[in-house]
């Protein structure tokens, strides 16, 4: 296409509008109201779609249809959902050419900040000027649909916000706006049915002859758990920008989107399958439900017991299947990071995807610590009483002790966790006596619960054992640098902002192991 412009667009606070509420069916709904957008985007501009999915989309147009195109897409998502709102740019003039600048000058500070993008008016600046654009026209965005709720008017029994509508029947027991209604008839599973694009789709490649149904509610997804603890996944590729800057061209760009869809959406489905698929054989109802895959980005409710392995299984998937569909001139290695918040099934789920998002950000963080060698990375983060909050960082503050001790060693590299994943089962059958011992234990500092973890090994048959298993774990710090404690080493001295403190990945390895406990297909040992 010879004479095209670029449009971009993204949905206005999406993950808003589908965790309003807590009800799977509402949160299914939503989700899959988002992407019947997305299809019909797809279906009405196909060859001028380069990329579309997870609540973005890039295409491009001629000149004389651009704001026909914009104002029929502001359409079908208002139409769709009644509430989702998308922000729409495409160039209306041309990113500046490659001149001279005089030195220290604000244009020169910002070419040199995107040294990465070559300023020569192709596709990757185009790109990046597009972008930007995006996120400028974000914040100066003023105007959303409203609907006015009067104070003595009946609430919604679902979101709280909006007013029920009488011409609208009530829904087992409950009096529903229309916004709340429309995602309730799109998210709510009907006998022989499944419900959301991916699921149906993950059924459709590996649910052949399976006897588990699709789960009604978040009730149903941990009712075969010991424990209904409840935990929201949300993984995403790192750097990905990056690796979309090296494309040279919209086809280019377009072959290197569909290499992060498919590779991604395989990574999943493969994951799920080694991980839960002897549940679908063996258990009434799923033990998790697909929510979303948005390009590179996936978002799941999957039981707590679980949600580890498929962490790990995902992100080694995930960067195979992407290796492997990347064109072969480009020099990337993909990598994903994950963030694991786990809670009560009853916890609300917008809180708990404001705290995994955060829990994203700190692996990420960690796995870009060597530019030079990136890495996949994992986080968690498990609420055993309930907190109203969305953001980590306080949350935290309960494995520190005092200034030089963290319980804690997370987040994780891949190969970490991978390492931690091997150990999980084995801890999991251990007594829960002896878990909760050493996790009080080691509250009471780095010598102390030394000392006692030693004398309860000396004391217990089966000691020999336990001693690998934190071998292993001493190996796992060992890579990391750092002084190790002499004896069993659960302990590592290493320096963080400019703080020498002692941190342990023992407590990490006993609630991963904890929560491996409450599936249905683990057995404990009996307490001595």
């Amino acid at each position: 296409m010879s004479d095209y412009i670029l449009m971009a667009g993204d949905v206005d606070a999406i993950r808003e509008y589908v965790f309003e509420t807590s009800s799977l069916p509402q949160i299914r709904g939503g989700s899959e109201l988002l992407q019947e957008c997305e299809e019909e985007i797809r279906k009405r501009y196909g060859s001028y779609v380069l990329y579309c999915g997870g609540g973005s989309f890039l295409l491009q147009v001629p000149p004389s249809e651009v704001e026909r195109i914009r104002r029929e897409i502001e359409h079908i998502y208002l139409k769709q959902t009644l509430v989702a709102t998308v922000t729409i740019v495409y160039e209306q003039h041309m990113p500046p050419s490659e001149e001279p600048r005089p030195k220290g000058s604000w244009a020169q500070r910002i070419r040199d900040a995107a040294a990465r993008v070559p300023l020569d008016g192709g596709f990757a600046q185009r790109m990046l000027f597009l972008n930007t654009c995006i996120r400028e026209a974000k914040r100066q965005k003023t105007i959303a649909p409203f609907y006015e709720a009067f104070p003595f008017g009946k609430r919604c029994e679902r979101c709280g916000k909006r007013m029920t509508s009488a011409r609208e029947p009530m829904e087992d027991g409950k009096a529903l706006c229309l916004v709340c209604k429309y995602r309730d008839n799109k998210g709510r599973k009907r006998e022989g049915e499944i419900r959301g694009k991916f699921n149906q789709e993950f059924w459709d490649q590996y649910g052949k002859n399976r006897t588990a149904d699709q789960p009604e509610d978040l009730d149903h997804l941990v009712a075969s758990a010991r424990r209904k603890y409840l935990a929201f996944f949300y993984a995403d590729g790192n750097d990905i920008g990056g690796l979309l800057q090296k494309a040279e061209s919209p086809e280019e760009y377009k072959q290197i989107s569909q290499a992060l869809k498919q590779g991604t959406q395989e990574a999943l489905f493969e994951s799920l399958e080694a991980v839960c698929g002897t549940a679908l054989d063996r258990e009434e109802y799923w033990p998790f439900d697909i929510i979303n895959i948005g390009g590179d980005d996936v978002t799941v409710l999957i039981q707590a017991g679980y949600a580890w392995d498929l962490a790990v299984e995902f992100l080694k998937c995930f960067e195979d299947e992407v290796s492997r569909r990347l064109p072969e001139n480009l020099e990337w290695r993909p990598t994903a990071s994950c963030g694991i918040l786990i809670a009560d099934a009853k916890y609300p789920v917008r809180y708990m995807e404001r705290l995994a998002t955060d829990l994203l950000k700190r692996a990420k963080k960690r796995a870009k610590e060597d530019p030079k060698n990136p890495k996949s990375a994992i986080d968690f983060l498990w609420l055993p009483s309930p907190v109203a909050s969305d953001r980590v960082e306080p949350l935290l503050s309960i494995y520190r002790r005092g200034e030089g001790v963290e319980l804690t060693a997370r987040p994780y590299t891949l190969d970490e966790a991978q390492r931690i994943r091997e150990l999980i089962p084995q801890v999991a059958r251990w007594p829960r006596t002896t878990r909760h011992r050493w996790a009080e234990a080691l509250e009471r500092g780095v010598f102390q619960s030394l000392s006692f973890i030693q004398y309860d090994i000396a004391r217990e048959r089966g000691g020999k054992e336990k001693i690998a298993a934190l071998e292993q774990v001493g190996e796992i710090l060992n890579e990391r640098g750092g002084r190790l404690i002499t004896g069993l080493r659960i302990w590592q001295q290493t320096l963080k902002n400019q703080t020498v403190i002692w941190h342990t990945p023992l407590l990490d390895i006993l609630e991963l192991a904890e929560l491996r406990a409450m599936r249905p297909d683990v057995e404990e040992e009996e307490g001595i």
